[in-house]
Parts: structure tokens; sequence; C-alpha cells
């Protein structure tokens, strides 16, 4: 009898220390989506500040470039999508491109920073390769619900910057669910 009554209590007892270890882990492990949503967001407004602050980059002075409308919020003020004109290389054209898959520095001239919903990720589109091409779209960052590119004074001096990154692997129905806000105010470089 003692032994059975023994039993149970240790059962009893290493049921509810299982349950909890559990909740632990599961915890750990939304926390740590939720961190990794916050690196990611982090990460993709400092790779959009610096693709964004070099548009208009016109290092020879040359004036056969400036009449380009260098940042392009598609007609409007705001948009999901921001097309950027630059004249990196100095040579008066904004023909050039990137190089090859493993380009981390920008070095195409005509980009368009865009939202790719369907992938939740924010690409750069090389508007200077064809379409066809496979270096055409570069991933910048994933896990991004929502991007949005805005000229507070309509000068086109500068761009604010909208996004929500939503964590990987927590549902959206998730009681506990929330999603990484951040925000950013550009000023281009050379306007």
């Amino acid at each position: 009898m003692e032994v059975a009554i023994a039993l149970a209590v240790m059962t009893i007892v290493m049921g509810t220390a299982f349950l909890l270890l559990n909740s632990y882990q599961r915890t750990y492990q939304r926390e740590e989506a939720y961190a990794d949503a916050a690196r990611n967001a982090r990460f993709a407004v400092s790779r959009l500040e610096e693709i964004v602050r070099s548009a208009g980059t016109n290092p020879t002075g040359k004036t056969a470039v400036n009449w380009l409308t260098f940042v392009d919020f598609g007609g409007g003020n705001s948009s999901s999508s921001l097309h950027l004109i630059s004249d990196l290389n100095g040579d008066g054209a904004t023909t050039s491109t990137i190089a090859s898959n493993s380009d981390v520095i920008i070095t195409s001239e005509n980009v368009t920073l865009q939202l790719d919903a369907t992938n939740r990720t924010i690409v750069m589109v090389d508007n200077n390769q064809p379409v066809d091409s496979t270096r055409r779209t570069v991933p910048i960052a994933e896990n991004i619900r929502s991007l949005t590119f805005s000229d507070p004074d309509g000068a086109r001096r500068q761009v604010n910057v909208d996004l929500y990154a939503a964590p990987r692997g927590v549902p959206a129905g998730d009681p506990r669910y929330r999603e990484v806000h951040l925000t950013a105010n550009i000023r281009l470089r050379n306007r």
C-alpha cells in the first residue's frame, strides 16, 4: 500500500515537472522567435538605410545625371516599393549593375526596393538586369509582414521606412503573438 501511494505521488510530481518543462520550453522557443524577428528587423532597416542613402550619388558632379528623379515612390509620397537611381561610378550613366550573385555591396545604379508579400521578404530588384536573369532579384530580409516607404516633406531628400517583422513559427492566432515594429528616417547622402 505504501509503495502504491509513493508511486502515485511520484507520478503526479513527475507529470507536473514535465508539464512545467514543456511550458518553459515553448516560452523559450517563442521568445527566441521574437528575438530573431527583432534582429531581422534591425538588419533590414540597416541594409535599407545603406541602400537608400546612396540614392542620387553623383561623385563627379556631372550635370548629365542631375535631371533624373533619384527617388521615386511610385507616383505618390508613400508606397511599399521604392525606385532608386544613382551614378555610383561617376560615368554619367545609370547602367552599372550587380557583378555576381555573391555581391554584398550595391553596385547597381537602378534598383527597386520592395516587399514580396507572398514570401514575406524584402527584395532588391536590379532594373539593369534582364527580366529572366537570376541576378535580377536579391533578397534582403525575410519574415517581414509590412513595409512602407514615405517622403515626409515631399522634397525627396529623405525617406521614412516603416516595417513590421513577424516571428517565425509563432502563429498569428497565439494570444502572446507580437510583431517587431521599426521605423527609420533616412537622409539621402547627396541631396
